[in-house]
Formats: C-alpha cells, structure tokens, sequence
C-alpha cells in the first residue's frame, strides 16, 4: 500500500536514499543500475577507488572492489588492488547500500593485422578487434592469475599446476607421475642443514657465462658453519691443498692446474670450513679438510684422505694404466693371495731392497762374484785293519772331523731364481 501523498513507484537505484523506510522512499527494491567506468585514484589504506563512469562523467568516490570471497574479520580469500585506468563495472544496488565496483573488463582494440595470433589465418571478424589485451593465450577451462611484471599462477585443465615470475623462473607440477618441473637461470635454496645453489658466474660472458652449482651441508642443524661441500661446473673457489698436502703432486701429474683443464667437480669434507649459506670457504678450511676428491675438465682425478680407505670387491679387479702405475707407502706394503701370484716384470724386474726374502728365507742368496764354501761328498777310504777285513768309506775327514768343503767365486749364473 502506497504511502499518502507519494506515488505508487519505485525510483531507480540512482534516485534511492540509504534509507529504506522512510517518509520519502518507500520499501522494497527498485532496479539496480550497472555503470561503466574507469578508476581515477586508489586508496591503499581505505582499500577503496574512485570512478568516473564512461559516458556520463559521474564521479563515485570511495567505492569499495568486490571479490569473489573475503572473511568480514580476517580478511582472508582473494582479492586485487586496481591499477589506476583500469576499466571496470560500478553496480549500484537496488535496496540503498552505496555501490561497488562489479567486475573489470578489457577495452577494445583494434586488429592491424588479421593473421595475427588474435586472428588466425581464415578467421573473419566483421568488427577486426580484440578483447584480449595481452593476456596470455589460455585454453578452455584454464584459471589464470598474473601480475602487471610477468609472473604468473595457471591451473591448466588436466591437473597441471604452473607457478613462475618468469618464463625462466617457474615450476610446474603435472599430475602424470606426480612430477615437479623446475625450470631456472639461477638456483637457491636454504635450509637448515645447508643450502643448494645453482648459478652463472657473475660479471663474465652474458653470451656464454660458466655455470656452478654448490651443495653444503652441515651435519647439526645448529652448526654455525657447513662441513661437507660438493661443487660442480667452472670452479673459481676449489679448496687448496695444506702445507703438507699434495700440491706438488698434483702440478706434477698436470691435475687442475691448466687453463684448459680446470677443476669441474669437488667434495671436501672440511669440520666448520664452510659457510652454510654461500659454501664459500675461508683461510682455515684447507688445514681442516679430512678429505678431498676432484676431477678436472681432462679426467684426471684426485683423491686425498687424512684416514683410511677401504675397497671390498666380490668379484674381479682390473687395473688398466696405457701409462706408469706408481705405489708409494711410507710404511708397511703387503700383498697377499690365496692361490697364484704373478708378477711379468717384462724386460727387466726390479727388487730393491737391503734385504730380500724368498717363501720366508733367512740365509743370503749368492750372486756372481760372491766367495761361496760349498760342501761335497767324496769317499775317504779308511786304513784296512788286516787282509780280509773290508775298508770303511766315511762322509767326514777323519783328521779334521769336518765335512769335506771346497771354496771358490761364483763367474756365472742367469737371472732364474727358483726357491
């Protein structure tokens, strides 16, 4: 029943007062109205915009931006900050609360080029434009969030999931296996037990710069500095050799010491000798080092360890060198078989040594030239005690008691030795 004195209408939304039962507006809701507009300002601290809508140049200030859900305390959900020019709807609402912006839309452009990829080739558009407005080319059913400098969240149908700032930072996960796909120029990771860094080396080539990646490792989460490190690629910071290392072995036999040849994979395990978070060694760390493995860019290999190496095979060993094999131990060498042992010494077998025993001997072996006693076997017919009665034949001098001897030098000989 209408109101005495008031017409039995209901004004528009733009005519309605923020009261709704009042001796000037009558109750129940009139037709909401949406406008077209472009943001002027936005308040970051009032979280609301200014818009002059398209056409009639209607100012409405302080408007708040809807989302498709917010928490009204925590404010939790999903929700964008407009840029200033952004085109959007403004909707007043029918029943007096003050309006919103409904949505944002993209302007029309124009199509220069019909073969373009807005416009595939046989294509007509009666109007030759566009609503894409750079955006990416998405499929049917794909969710895209992106941000005004290129990094982007797309859940594309099928279950994969694509996070990136840029096309070179980004990581994919695709259900199919349940893989995740990294894909980077420069890699780091931290962690408490250590950290992961995979890089181009700074102020050389933007062409062709080296790559390095560095793995430390401490072995306490509370440890203040990494113990174990392992590098790869064109290493500039390869831990050095102690005083007493082998530095010069190592420029001996040409292992990471050339230009051409440098130090592509470390591990060094060094207590404390590294910063945990860049693996970047100090003036201690080599004194430190128990251990360190190397390769270069050539193959050759290098392994040093301050404690003791143990290798267990169950099957067979072979050891192939085209060049000199060299075994040096400060103390004990023992070999030990438990069938046949050979040694082909080719041309010329060495044994070097102030004494050399053979299966265990403990009396020297003569050699040409030596003064040697050797003891024969002759008879010594003894003196008959009367005719008839036989003679003795002893082994022994029976003046001397002693076997009978003979002395002499060796003048001859070859190089078999059987024992």
């Amino acid at each position: 029943m209408a109101l005495p004195g008031v017409e039995n209408t209901v004004p528009d939304a733009a005519q309605r007062t923020s009261f709704r039962s009042s001796w000037t507006q009558p109750e129940g809701m009139g037709p909401a109205m949406i406008i077209e507009g472009k943001i002027v300002d936005v308040n970051m601290v009032l979280w609301t915009v200014d818009v002059v809508s398209q056409f009639d140049n209607k100012w409405y200030l302080n408007v708040q931006v809807a989302s498709p859900y917010l928490h009204f305390k925590r404010g939790e959900g999903i929700y964008v900050v407009p840029e200033i020019g952004a085109k959007c709807h403004v909707c007043i609402p029918s029943d007096g609360p003050p309006p919103f912006v409904l949505d944002f839309i993209m302007p029309q452009e124009s199509l220069l080029d019909a073969t373009t990829d807005d416009a595939p080739v046989g294509t007509e558009s009666p109007t030759n434009s566009t609503f894409a407005g750079g955006r990416l080319a998405a499929k049917p059913g794909d969710i895209v969030a992106r941000g005004r400098d290129g990094n982007f969240m797309i859940l594309h149908r099928g279950g994969v999931l694509q996070i990136g700032a840029t096309e070179l930072a980004q990581r994919i996960y695709i259900p199919l296996q349940n893989l995740i796909t990294d894909i980077s120029q420069n890699y780091r990771h931290y962690n408490t037990g250590g950290s992961i860094q995979w890089f181009l080396a700074a102020g050389e080539s933007e062409t062709n710069p080296s790559t390095i990646r560095k793995d430390t490792y401490r072995l306490l989460a509370g440890d203040a500095r990494a113990t174990i490190r392992v590098a790869y690629g064109t290493l500039k910071d390869i831990v050095a050799e102690p005083p007493d290392g082998a530095t010069s072995e190592l420029s001996e036999l040409g292992i990471g010491t050339s230009e051409d040849g440098p130090v592509v994979m470390e591990v060094v395990i060094a207590p404390d000798g590294f910063a945990p978070d860049t693996g970047t060694p100090d003036g201690s760390t080599p004194e430190q080092t128990v251990l360190r493995y190397l390769f270069d860019k050539k193959g050759n290999v290098f392994l040093r360890s301050e404690g003791s190496v143990l290798l267990k095979i169950r099957k067979k060993l072979r050891i192939v060198s085209d060049d000199n094999i060299d075994i040096v131990g400060k103390k004990n060498f023992s070999l030990k078989v438990t069938k046949t042992a050979r040694i082909d010494g080719g041309d010329l077998l060495e044994l070097n040594g102030k004494v050399v025993k053979i299966n265990g001997g403990t009396r020297d072996c003569a050699h040409i030239g030596a003064v040697v006693e050797c003891q024969i076997t002759i008879p010594w017919i003894s003196t008959p005690a009367a005719i008839g009665v036989p003679v003795s034949i002893l082994p022994i001098n029976p003046v001397t008691g002693q076997p009978h001897t003979i002395k002499g030098t060796i003048i001859s000989g070859n190089s078999k030795v059987l024992v």
